[in-house]
């Protein structure tokens, strides 16, 4: 009897060829009970799982485990085709004592078994199926597609069958990048350094895999830029449309551009005083075009802990513009409500205050754009998303490629029944704080927009009321 710590090529007269990145998985699994196998398509994830589930049956005799997609169907399409091409029909299927296509129950000649099993989550929301359950571990594929709940299940039932003497319990997972409870319990702990012994994440990328055709990553080149990131590069921190976004409009392919800041082009600054993820702060300039004007966002500089107060925010926003070699004066937007006057100290100072005054001990001058009362937040949308889909005549946005942050929040904003902003509110599970994750980037926006271009709206707006149109201009 083996023991799992035997590296993979040499448990079985069937030699396996793994990649150098399936070989560091490996590695991993050996040191945890849990591994997450998760990023770019065609990394070799699946193949991963089912080499280390055949070479665990090998080398323990008469152990049992789950291999798993989200139904039978996509199981059938996805994970078993990919199990019978790769391993069945290249020399495995000599060990297969029977595997009948009604239970897919699949026994080895050593007694070790593997159950392949769709979720059914649809249909079987009690999860009836995995009650009872006795296995040794699993292999969840596309974990993304699946049900937390069933992970916990899993996680329950798993090394509940004892018929396999030293069998070690183990999980394995794969997925591509996704916004759902598996970023949660797994890359945003990785990132963060929290997650929990025996759990580990391993990040896969598509160059991993050695035989994948030149022309077809070729081809891939043609993706949208936001889906290039999310599939090839293997990016989490990147968001795709799920419908119902605030900025309806704004298209990754068509907005966002490699442009970059003119220091001799006047420099705008949008502020969002929230402090919780960040104070949010972007950073635009305006470039005429003919008789319009391209609004660009040139960069972004959420200021996250331990910045994230006023006056480390805009001293932050000084010494980046020191930095860039920035001289002229600076335009300040925002939200009124960072001019209200706090009670927590004797100067009795804005949050608007403490931060202008920051920027300007950096040796700027500041000038106040901001509106003295704020426009109906689903009026700006409309104004804003009419922008961003070529409805405005001389007016045009550009997203700069590194606000990758902003990007993130554009996409991820969504509107309410009303049609202003959705703002939901989370609580960090660490420190107990409760805040909006999405909406402060996007508020910098509609915020500096409607200043900037305030008459532009008020046409906009008289026009969608019926109340005529005048010959308004510029800034």
């Amino acid at each position: 009897m083996g023991r799992f710590g035997v590296s993979m090529v040499d448990v079985a007269p069937e030699r396996f060829n793994p990649t150098a990145k399936q070989k560091e998985a490996h590695r991993l699994l050996k040191k945890n009970r849990i591994l997450l196998y998760g990023g770019a398509i065609r990394g070799a994830k699946s193949h991963w799982g089912c080499m280390e589930i055949i070479s665990i049956c090998y080398m323990y005799p008469n152990s049992r485990w789950a291999m798993l997609r989200k139904d039978r169907v996509v199981l059938e399409a996805t994970l078993l085709k990919t199990f019978t091409e790769n391993f069945l029909n290249k020399g495995w299927q000599q060990h297969v004592v029977s595997f009948p296509q009604d239970t897919l129950v699949l026994t080895w000649d050593n007694g070790s078994q593997i159950l392949f099993m769709g979720e059914n989550y649809d249909r079987d929301k009690d999860l009836n199926r995995f009650k009872g359950l006795e296995i040794n571990g699993a292999f969840v594929d596309e974990a993304n597609e699946t049900q937390e709940v069933t992970l916990d299940k899993i996680i329950e039932r798993a090394g509940s069958w004892f018929h396999s003497p030293g069998c070690p319990s183990k999980i394995l997972l794969s997925c591509n990048p996704t916004q759902n409870w598996v970023k949660k319990r797994f890359y945003d702990k990785h990132k963060a350094g929290t997650l929990p012994p025996g759990v580990a994440y391993l990040q896969a990328r598509i160059f991993d895999n050695p035989y994948i055709p030149q022309d077809y990553l070729d081809s891939l080149k043609m993706l949208p830029p936001q889906s290039y990131r999310v599939f090839v590069d293997g990016e989490w921190d990147v968001a795709m449309k799920t419908g119902n976004e605030f900025l309806r409009e704004f298209d990754t392919d068509k907005h966002i551009r490699a442009n970059n800041w003119d220091v001799s082009n006047l420099i705008h600054v949008s502020l969002d005083s929230n402090v919780f993820p960040y104070i949010a702060v972007t950073i635009w300039q305006l470039v005429q075009n003919g008789t319009g004007w391209v609004i660009k966002q040139v960069n972004e500089l959420p200021a996250i802990d331990p910045i994230n107060t006023a006056t480390k925010a805009g001293k932050n926003v000084g010494e980046w513009l020191n930095k860039i070699g920035y001289t002229l004066r600076v335009l300040q937007y925002g939200d009124k409500s960072t001019k209200s006057r706090n009670n927590i100290d004797d100067n009795k100072k804005s949050f608007y205050d403490l931060f202008t005054e920051a920027i300007a001990k950096e040796g700027f001058r500041i000038e106040d754009k901001m509106l003295k009362s704020a426009p109906p937040v689903a009026g700006i949308a409309d104004f804003v998303n009419a922008i961003f889909a070529g409805e405005i005549p001389g007016l045009s946005i550009e997203i700069g490629e590194n606000c990758k942050e902003s990007i993130n929040d554009y996409i991820e904003t969504k509107t309410d029944k009303d049609g202003t902003m959705l703002k939901k509110r989370i609580t960090d599970p660490k420190t107990k704080v409760s805040y909006e994750p999405h909406g402060h980037l996007t508020d910098t926006l509609k915020d500096f927009i409607v200043a900037a271009f305030h008459t532009e709206y008020l046409t906009f707006i008289n026009k969608k009321k019926g109340l005529g149109v005048r010959a308004l201009s510029g800034i």
